[in-house]
């Protein structure tokens, strides 16, 4: 039988998270979400919006009726096939491999899909415990999701950011960053969407660093495609040059992984 302890435990383990954590982002104890996955209680129904928001389901799926659980990666890589922002065709690579899908930045272009891929990015930090100062993005695509990832880090996390994002031409005033001005000494998380061959990015970390003696806390990229198992990679290139760490919302193994399991064709 398919309770709703049942389905609350399936949507938790498949998130990767502890009923601790859960119970923390909720604001209620982990005795409570223990006690809902045994089916000892159910949640108060003032809850169940909360809850499924969380999840991410409909509170129809909390109840069981077309439960489809997924991992948050899958539902990632769900949500950009169906919005296609991950497109099939041909395409070759800035790194001059083959490929038979591509990611198209330039399509997370309404609220609904912005938002989500803040929120996304908030979570990424938010798991791997990052320290920062501010959030930057680079242009042209980093600068929708520098300011949703700093939305979503308020609103779901409580957390209060700097963001800005540069440019990669200055203004009429001769400024090269838009948003929060940059100081000497703190530490930023770059957002941006694929890395391939890294010179690009490299390039606008040094433009930063003219602007601040800034440190690069973290890399976060929608997806690696620049073989991040290789150590001549531009990802390890990256890492050693700044002393940082790069982080992969996606991989190709995961986009291959849905393809295999029917959530997406490619």
């Amino acid at each position: 039988m398919n309770t709703m302890g049942n389905t609350i435990k399936c949507l938790r383990k498949a998130m990767g998270v502890t009923q601790d954590e859960m119970a923390q982002s909720l604001g209620i104890t982990y005795q409570a979400v223990s006690k809902w996955e045994n089916d000892s209680t159910q949640p108060d129904i003032q809850l169940l919006p909360a809850i499924a928001t969380y999840f991410g389901v409909t509170i129809d799926e909390l109840f069981g009726y077309k439960l489809n659980v997924m991992t948050n990666k899958e539902r990632l890589i769900d949500f950009m096939s169906k919005n296609q922002i991950l497109c099939k065709g041909d395409f070759v690579l800035k790194n001059g491999g083959k490929s038979n899908y591509y990611i198209d930045a330039e399509r997370f272009s309404t609220n609904a899909q912005i938002s989500k891929i803040g929120e996304v990015f908030a979570d990424c930090i938010r798991e791997n415990n990052l320290e920062f100062d501010s959030i930057v993005g680079l242009a042209y695509g980093g600068i929708g999701f520098s300011a949703a990832t700093a939305i979503s880090l308020y609103n779901k996390y409580g957390v209060t950011t700097q963001f800005c994002y540069n440019r990669k031409v200055p203004d009429s005033k001769g400024r090269m960053i838009c948003g929060h001005t940059l100081q000497d000494g703190e530490r930023i998380i770059l957002v941006d969407d694929v890395l391939t061959t890294g010179k690009g990015l490299d390039k606008q970390i040094t433009k930063l660093q003219k602007q601040a003696q800034i440190q690069v806390a973290a890399i976060i990229v929608i997806i690696d495609r620049s073989n991040p198992t290789d150590k001549l990679s531009s990802a390890h290139m990256l890492a050693e040059k700044y002393g940082t760490k790069i982080y992969s919302l996606i991989t190709e193994e995961d986009i291959m992984a849905a393809r295999e399991k029917g959530i997406i064709t490619l």
